[in-house]
């Protein structure tokens, strides 16, 4: 399977101060191209793993209770399952989630 991010659409999520191309989803993984520009509101999931890649930009990321973690391009953050986070600046990254994501599993905090 090819997917090419020029041909699937952006979804605009003004809650979370950004916009997503949904690029794989369902099953064992997905993957989402994200740039965001201010904050994500703090949530978690109990479905998955997240790895979050960042390809570029500057900001920052709180994963649970530990010191806020300041990003940069290359950098991987992986966040548990269960585990609560935010994160915000300008960035453009990739998430990916194991097992897949699906509507309803993040959880708002």
């Amino acid at each position: 399977m090819l997917i090419r991010p020029d041909d699937v659409p952006e979804i605009d999520e003004p809650s979370n101060d950004l916009v997503m191309k949904k690029l794989h989803s369902g099953g064992d993984l997905s993957l989402t191209w994200v740039r965001i520009d201010g904050t994500h509101r703090r949530l978690r999931t109990d479905a998955s793993t997240r790895l979050y890649y960042i390809v570029e930009g500057e900001g920052w990321f709180e994963l649970g209770d530990e010191p806020r973690l300041e990003l940069r391009p290359a950098d991987v953050v992986v966040v548990p399952r269960g585990t609560p986070y935010a994160l915000g600046g300008s960035l453009t990254y990739l998430v990916i989630n194991g097992p897949g994501f699906r509507e309803g599993d993040d959880v708002y905090v």
